[in-house]
């Protein structure tokens, strides 16, 4: 593994924890009730997505997407830990981004997406759910919190 994506995990290893914890509980909750409650601190939270800066170099980039079938899905992650079961190779040519998750399902509209893909914490949203949840949260929205790590 590189040292940049090792001292990324590094400093990043305690992000998210509480959020994380919760999860894992509304996974293993058949009542699919702790999901409900967990839902709005999801969309307040700041999540880690993968992209690459465009060719044209206009300040565009392309989030990195994963393939189930013949859909293109959208991956997300709640922690560095989730996101280091991206190969290494991917990863390496990829910027990793921090952004709102309400920011995120806005801006990725009409797509699918999954929350730490390969992991017991992963969860998917379909467009329906996410432009339900943007909608609901939409003054975290407003919040410009986007940094690249």
């Amino acid at each position: 593994m590189s040292e940049h994506i090792n001292n990324f995990l590094e400093e990043f290893k305690d992000f998210n924890k509480e959020l994380e914890e919760k999860i894992l509980e509304a996974n293993n909750d058949p009542t699919k009730v702790k999901w409900n409650k967990l839902l709005p601190q999801l969309m307040a939270a700041d999540v880690f997505i993968a992209a690459i800066r465009s060719e044209k170099d206009d300040g565009q980039m392309n989030i990195l997407m994963l393939t189930k079938g013949s859909h293109a899905i959208v991956p997300f992650f709640t922690s560095s830990m989730r996101l280091a079961v991206m190969e290494n190779s991917q990863l390496s040519h990829f910027d990793i981004m921090r952004v709102n998750t309400a920011k995120l399902f806005v801006s990725i509209a009409g797509r699918p997406c999954v929350m730490n893909p390969f992991s017991e914490y992963t969860h998917l949203f379909s467009a329906f759910d996410m432009r339900i949840l943007a909608a609901e949260n939409a003054p975290a929205v407003e919040n410009e919190n986007q940094t690249a790590v």
